[in-house]
């Protein structure tokens, strides 16, 4: 930044409409040394003077002369930056009310489809008035700029909050949820659900009381959505919702994520895997291999724990229902503590999660190692068993073609290294080029011995021969069971699990 005369920084400064000509004028007076106004003085003089604040002044240095005004509210200095917004601290130039301003980024305020979206949901969540939600005053736009005003609420998001402290008392983590519970459970009342719960859509005020903000506005970012079908919706919601067969929009994946933060208050510890890769962060492993609370704390209290499965139940219908039953249960659950009840979590319940969790983490490196190779052309088998196979550790080469499948095994000779370790053989979409294919590689000399297994539909179930079948050869029926894959492949390659 290449240095300027006090005299051009006033010019600047007039431009950006920050001050008026006469208030510039007097202040390049005070700070003049033999007829010449002094750029550290003249400096020093708007700051200490409270004329302007660093973050406007460091930006006019730099050359910026718009975005200092929205409507009436001049900006004051940056709060935070989002995904897709920046939250600024500003003040009404005719009444003095300082609120914050919400500015969604320009890259998105050119996508007419996401402004009226981003104008819609916003205006419906203005009519939400609640002391556990930040309030919405105005959505407006200036110079293309979509912004909102809303309530300024001394002191900081809940994530800051939590990586300050490292992990906060149950009774604490409690009274934070009741709070981010009744907000949503008024919310509910009115038809709106939230849809993007997590620790920075929460402000803790310096009274330590929490509330919401961002009600359904993730949705229109544009960055952080999947969108299948014309609805949009946040990833990790739609993580969520693939992982467990709800139907979208469902207002019980907000209480989910409760669960969520209320796992990460008490322990310290994410519930979800923190990645910022889509697939990673839509795959249902991330959901159903959640680590059991009690293997980060297996001190916490007995009642505590179990509220926090409940919230965080995969399945959505055993899950706790509603943001009311949350607020009640929480508030319950805390008096509870208060008086005293603070029992530790079942040791024999801890020792069998903790079990059944390491055996899910072994479960993960069962395949490493193994290439299995799936030649069946229905792409949705595919990608059901690519998935699952993956997920164990397996390599998966997949091809439509059995000639181009089996090409691998042409010069092969019984006693070398297997091309791959398995082949599974489909019959859902190649029918009985399928079965030619399982039958020729299993009767051939050279590839008799190769473990391999057989997809079959009912309708071709007759024509399989018990020559066919053995301790190396395999055959499932559809619908087919995973586990009942799993297993066979298990013990087709001598991969030792305990069940």
């Amino acid at each position: 930044m290449s240095e300027i005369t006090a005299d051009q920084l006033a010019h600047r400064i007039y431009e950006c409409r920050l001050m008026e000509l006469d208030q510039l004028q007097q202040i390049l007076g005070d700070a003049s040394v033999g007829g010449e106004a002094d750029l550290a003085t003249f400096k020093d003089q708007l700051l200490r003077h409270e004329h302007l604040t660093n973050w406007q002044l460091q930006r006019v240095l730099e050359g910026n002369l718009q975005g200092y005004f929205y409507g009436n509210w001049k900006v004051l200095y940056l709060i935070g930056a989002g995904t897709f917004a920046r939250v600024y601290r500003s003040v009404h130039t005719k009444t003095g009310d300082v609120k914050a301003t919400k500015v969604l980024r320009s890259r998105y305020s050119e996508n007419e489809d996401m402004r009226e979206q981003f104008l819609r949901e916003a205006k419906m969540v203005m009519k939400l008035r609640h002391p556990n939600i930040v309030p919405i005053q105005e959505v407006e736009t200036e110079r293309g700029r979509l912004y909102m005003v809303m309530d300024f609420v001394e002191g900081q998001n809940l994530r800051d909050y939590v990586r300050a402290h490292k992990k906060l008392s149950p009774i604490r983590s409690l009274k934070i949820l009741s709070d981010l519970a009744a907000g949503l459970a008024y919310a509910a009342e009115l038809g709106i659900g939230h849809r993007d719960m997590k620790l920075s859509n929460v402000l803790l005020s310096a009274k330590g009381q929490a509330k919401l903000v961002d009600f359904g506005l993730a949705t229109v970012s544009g960055d952080d959505e999947e969108s299948v079908g014309g609805a949009a919706r946040s990833i990790d919601y739609a993580g969520l919702e693939r992982a467990t067969g709800a139907s979208r929009e469902d207002p019980r994946s907000d209480i989910y994520f409760l669960g969520c933060m209320i796992y990460h208050m008490v322990s310290g510890e994410p519930a979800l895997e923190e990645t910022k890769e889509r697939m990673r962060r839509i795959a249902s492993q991330r959901y159903t291999d959640v680590i059991p609370i009690t293997i980060h704390d297996p001190d916490l209290p007995h009642r505590l724990v179990v509220f926090i499965n409940r919230l965080m139940d995969l399945n959505y219908e055993t899950r706790v229902q509603t943001a009311k039953d949350v607020h009640r249960e929480s508030e319950t659950v805390m008096a509870q503590l208060i008086a005293g009840d603070t029992s530790k979590y079942d040791a024999t319940l801890t020792d069998q999660e903790a079990h059944a969790y390491a055996q899910k983490v072994a479960a993960k490196d069962e395949g490493d190692g193994k290439t299995i190779l799936l030649i069946e052309s229905n792409l949705r088998l595919q990608d059901t068993l690519r998935s699952k196979l993956k997920a164990l550790g397996y390599r998966v080469l997949i091809t439509s073609d059995p000639e181009r499948g089996l090409e691998r095994f042409e010069d092969f000779e019984p006693g070398e290294p297997l091309p791959v370790d398995c082949v599974i053989f489909g019959t859902v979409g190649l029918g009985r080029q399928g079965l030619k294919a399982y039958r020729d590689f299993v009767l051939a000399e050279n590839t008799k011995g190769v473990p391999a297994l057989l997809v079959i539909v009912d309708q071709l179930e007759k024509f399989v021969q018990p020559a066919w079948l053995d301790d190396q050869h395999i055959a499932f029926k559809m619908p087919l069971k995973f586990k009942h894959v799993q297993r066979a492949l298990r013990n087709l390659l001598s991969i030792e699990f305990a069940d």
